[in-house]
């Protein structure tokens, strides 16, 4: 820590002179974003030291086909992370659905580990942001505490549970492993999460201006079928159009 507390005294004093001059707003992001440049490199120097590297040993599955428990690919990606307290960028991952774990190679090292999932506070890969709710009298209506896909965020927000199945078929040759999605849907409007499948139970969310939704829905032709993902994330843009 003390290598880190000279570092941001650095950089303090050789913008504190041009921030003098700017309004307060360039002043904070100017800061902010210094501050940020400083833990990055710290984080680099420190290299497997760094508390992002102390997770356990993963296990992989022995699967076949391109059905597989992973989000998207289990190829890792580059991505950004909140890991205790701390945003890492440019960090390669892969997220394991069916074991819900985040996954990074050790440091330097063709060898996979999960990270402690209480650290993570959101991470971002293949252009979807996950974050992780705690559940609790609040929020009761979720299927319980882990990542949820932040599918859309405005006056609403319309979140994602990604979750995958097993399903195993017994050949000649053995048995047959494949992964099958299985994504669960909530939005979130007045502080309150409410489970959503079809045009029928998103129209009930935004009952308040359920004509105005459904008649936009109508007009740009928008189906909830086979892709209630789409449906839903188009009804929430366009209540918000409509409230505001």
């Amino acid at each position: 820590m003390r290598k880190i507390f000279i570092l941001l005294t650095a950089i303090f004093c050789c913008t504190a002179n041009k921030s003098f001059s700017q309004t307060d707003q360039s002043d904070s992001s100017l800061y902010q974003q210094s501050i940020q440049n400083v833990i990055e490199v710290y984080y680099k120097s420190v290299g497997e030291n760094s508390h992002l590297y102390n997770g356990s040993e993963y296990v992989p599955y022995n699967y076949q086909g391109n059905k597989n428990p992973y989000f998207e690919t289990g190829t890792l990606q580059n991505a950004a992370i909140g890991y205790d307290g701390v945003v890492y960028n440019n960090v390669p991952l892969a997220y394991d659905i069916y074991k819900e774990e985040v996954i990074i190679n050790k440091y330097n090292q063709n060898f996979r580990i999960k990270l402690v999932n209480d650290k993570i506070t959101w991470f971002s890969v293949l252009d979807h942001t996950f974050i992780r709710i705690v559940r609790d009298s609040s929020n009761s209506a979720l299927p319980g505490t882990g990542f949820y896909d932040k599918l859309y965020s405005g006056t609403v927000t319309v979140l994602a549970k990604r979750k995958k199945k097993i399903e195993e078929t017994i050949t000649l040759t053995g048995a047959n492993v494949q992964f099958v999605e299985d994504d669960h849907y909530f939005i979130k409007k007045d502080g309150v999460y409410y489970p959503v499948h079809n045009k029928k139970s998103t129209l009930y969310v935004f009952k308040d201006r359920k004509r105005d939704v459904q008649k936009l829905l109508r007009k740009n032709k928008i189906k909830f079928k086979p892709n209630p993902e789409y449906g839903i994330v188009r009804a929430a843009q366009y209540y918000d159009q409509i409230k505001n």
